[in-house]
């Protein structure tokens, strides 16, 4: 059965920058499974930093809302899981990163999380 047909899809997440960090501490973001249509969405709002006429503001603003209907939640960050701190704790090099993740459904391995 395809994965998005299960109840409550997510996985885990790390950025590169933490990869060394014990699994204990490591910061870690808790998302949901992407089908191809969010799939498209996540790649269309990294792509627009491509498009001419495009501002940063929105650039931002859909990278944003991107993170903001995937995440579920976060750990092991020195701010409380809340929508509306993602530009809080997140440069944009760190947002699209993340983005891609999910994008392409990618887990943490086994060895992630040793």
């Amino acid at each position: 059965m395809p994965i998005f047909l299960e109840p409550d899809q997510t996985f885990e997440v790390s950025l590169e920058i933490d990869k060394d960090k014990p699994i204990a501490t490591r910061p870690v973001f808790l998302v949901k499974s992407q089908s191809m249509r969010g799939q498209r969405k996540i790649m269309e709002a990294i792509d627009m930093l491509h498009v001419d006429g495009v501002t940063v503001s929105q650039v931002f603003d859909a990278t944003i809302a991107q993170l903001e209907r995937c995440l579920v939640g976060w750990r092991n960050m020195a701010i409380d899981f809340a929508t509306d701190k993602i530009e809080d704790i997140l440069n944009y090099n760190e947002a699209t990163e993340l983005l891609r993740k999910i994008a392409y459904n990618q887990k943490m391995s086994g060895d992630e999380k040793k």
